[in-house]
């Protein structure tokens, strides 16, 4: 099996928990995904609100200085264009990252920091996570872009930064697609399910998924138990089989645009999978639901692999 993964926060837990990414206690390690065929995971640098925005970007960078010492020290490739991944798929070689950043408050309001992320190996940003910021509003507002925002969205676009629409307000989500249209460049909802399905916040108008499509991205389907199961509460248990609707309510808006973005190590996850050594598990929920060998091949590896040969620069 091949599996391509939109999102995880695995980079965070193994510095923060001082664990290697060969084994360890998260969600995702070598060890558990020592069955594929070919891995490639999008691995996100966040960093707490908690910290200032300034404090975020020092932070940012000693997440991404051990991730890369972990990728070097394990044999993990580091893909940084189209033709470094085509290359990985070529070659005998396992596993693969793509280094992501969420939240890009840590550029605290300095444009030319959008250009440093590039020159860092950053290939995507999600600029919004939570509340109001220097980039503008997140899903839990009504805001959107500020002008700072708008310029920084723009930069990425420019520089070759793929813009991630996850956690941020409709609003913002439009603004940010308006941006990416105006500049001929590709956004992405790397963890984000479908509002109809689930009526969250975090989550994909109809609407706004087919523009996505339509602007050439992808969605990928988060397992964040809230964002599965419409009026979810704390503590309420959801099974694995509820990522099926999402997946059949986008497939259903636009064949072969939906993969997997699980938030692994950034979330808890549905009774049924524990781990990056799970999937196996989700995607016969897949099969077993109706969707064909050719289908799974595109949700599993082929449809993010598409997008980032076309986008990644």
């Amino acid at each position: 099996m091949k599996f391509f993964d939109l999102h995880c926060d695995t980079a965070d837990a193994m510095y923060y928990n001082k664990e290697s990414l060969c084994k360890n206690s998260c969600h995702i390690s070598l060890e558990k995904a020592s069955f594929f065929e070919k891995y490639v995971q999008l691995c996100a640098v966040f960093t707490s609100p908690d910290l200032s925005d300034e404090d975020g970007w020092q932070t940012f960078l000693k997440i991404r200085e051990n991730l890369l010492a972990e990728c070097e020290k394990n044999g993990v490739e580091v893909i940084y264009s189209a033709e470094g991944l085509k290359k990985f798929c070529e070659s005998n070689k396992k596993f693969a990252v793509i280094l992501t950043v969420e939240d890009a408050r840590i550029l605290n309001g300095r444009i030319e920091r959008v250009k440093e992320l590039y020159e860092l190996g950053i290939r995507v940003v999600t600029p919004l996570w939570g509340g109001k910021t220097c980039i503008g509003g997140s899903h839990d507002t009504s805001d959107g872009l500020t002008d700072f925002g708008r310029a920084a969205v723009a930069e990425m676009a420019k520089v070759g930064i793929i813009p991630d629409i996850s956690h941020a307000s409709f609003k913002s989500a439009d603004e940010i697609m308006d941006i990416c249209e105006e500049y001929s460049s590709s956004p992405i909802a790397t963890h984000m399910n479908s509002y109809s399905v689930c009526h969250h916040s975090r989550n994909l108008t109809d609407e706004r998924f087919l523009r996505l499509i339509k602007l050439g991205g992808v969605a990928g389907v988060s397992l964040c138990p809230p964002h599965l199961i419409d009026g979810y509460s704390r503590g309420d248990k959801a099974a694995l089989d509820s990522i099926v609707p999402h997946f059949k309510k986008y497939t259903c808006l636009s064949e072969g645009k939906v993969c997997f973005g699980c938030d692994m190590d950034g979330t808890g996850l549905p009774d049924g999978i524990e781990g990056v050594d799970g999937i196996p598990t989700a995607a016969k929920l897949l099969s077993d639901s109706g969707f064909t060998s050719d289908q799974l091949d595109g949700i599993l590896f082929n449809t993010p692999y598409n997008f980032m040969m076309k986008n990644l620069r």
